[in-house]
């Protein structure tokens, strides 16, 4: 048995902390950018066809959906942009600072609008359920654009 006194506990402590991190195993690698890949391309097939139903269907254009649209549109923009971006920060990549900079700010910025997006879904429906003489009377299809462009820009200036 061996006598382990207080520096030596303390001493294996801080070299087992100070371990180099594990980096993943390519299997893993490949699973995470294949489930990656797949989210990716539901959320631009799936966002895409939301916005094009809208576009193409005059009688969708109401002031709900505007928040409905603004929301698949954030979504198309994480699916083409972000997701790939997070792949590329999963491999290391890009090795410059700055331009791992931009794209690390490009994936939260979208993901932060899409949130956005997402409360000012939830906001709309809970007054327009909670006042909905108040709703009809003061919101329109101009306050809905509106609110969605305050929206993109205090997700943008945050940054």
């Amino acid at each position: 048995m061996t006598d382990m006194t207080t520096e030596d506990t303390l001493f294996e402590a801080s070299t087992m902390a100070s371990a180099p991190h594990r980096t993943p195993t390519p299997e893993l690698h490949a699973t995470y950018t294949t489930f990656e890949i797949l989210v990716s391309l539901v959320a631009i097939v799936g966002n895409a066809m939301v916005i094009y139903v809208f576009r193409r269907e005059r009688r969708l254009r109401r002031r709900t959906n505007y928040y409905i649209v603004s929301l698949a549109t954030a979504d198309l923009l994480v699916g083409l942009l972000g997701i790939p971006f997070a792949i590329l920060a999963s491999v290391g990549l890009p090795r410059n600072l700055h331009a791992c900079l931009f794209t690390v700010s490009l994936l939260v910025m979208l993901c932060t609008i899409s949130i956005f997006c997402l409360v000012g879904v939830s906001v709309d429906r809970y007054w327009a359920i909670l006042h909905p003489m108040c709703y009809s009377r003061n919101v329109g299809t101009k306050t809905a654009i509106g609110e969605y462009l305050l929206v993109s820009v205090i997700s943008i200036k945050g940054f």
